[in-house]
């Protein structure tokens, strides 16, 4: 079965790399994106980005409204003063998961040290907005569902790997819970596959 989904993915990548932009941007939009579409994830990270010379920001602003609004699933565009404009740097989210992401204990603990405002899901978009303005944030591992305890250590460890305690790896490195980590990674890997395989079919 991991074959046959492995084949699935790399069939649907073929499909889209020979497409336009525009279908080529809303193909990665609805695969990589579809465990935030279908509810299982508060949001995905997705750099829509192929040829140097396509300006994928431009097609992303135009068209993201029309693709994401019926379903109920907002984004943010967090390279948007960036000056490469065939890369974007987007993240889709559904509000009231992130809400709830952003509102446990852990996170917040993690969030307020960094300066983020709590119980402020919009305060804290613009302040991982503007952080991306000067590096990469690495607590937005808290803004995509991940385990607390999963992005912190990553935080602490990350300039000694050898340190840190991993466990596992996939959509995020796992110090904690292994199995619970491992059950969402299927998920999201279920819902990015049959998103797949109905856009192969048409649908």
């Amino acid at each position: 079965m991991a074959y046959k989904n492995l084949n699935i993915i790399q069939n649907f990548m073929q499909y889209v790399m020979n497409s336009d932009t525009e279908e080529f941007a809303r193909g990665i939009l609805f695969c990589f994106g579809a465990p935030t579409i279908q509810g299982i994830k508060a949001s995905c990270l997705i750099n829509f980005r192929r040829h140097s010379h396509e300006d994928m920001r431009s097609i992303w602003k135009a068209k993201a409204d029309e693709w994401l609004n019926p379903l109920g699933v907002q984004w943010l565009l967090l390279n948007d003063n960036g000056e490469n404009i065939s890369n974007a740097l987007v993240l889709i989210y559904r509000r009231e998961l992130l809400e709830r992401a952003l509102s446990c204990n852990e996170a917040c603990e993690i969030l307020k040290i960094r300066g983020y405002p709590l119980n402020d899901v919009e305060g804290c978009l613009d302040c991982l907005c503007r952080k991306f303005c000067e590096g990469f944030p690495h607590e937005i591992g808290l803004f995509l569902d991940y385990p607390p305890y999963d992005v912190l250590c990553f935080m602490e460890n990350r300039k000694c790997e050898k340190c840190a305690k991993l466990l596992s790896r996939s959509y995020w490195k796992v110090y904690g819970n292994v199995r619970r980590a491992k059950r969402a990674f299927r998920k999201y890997k279920r819902a990015e596959y049959d998103a797949a395989r109905l856009m192969l079919m048409g649908e």
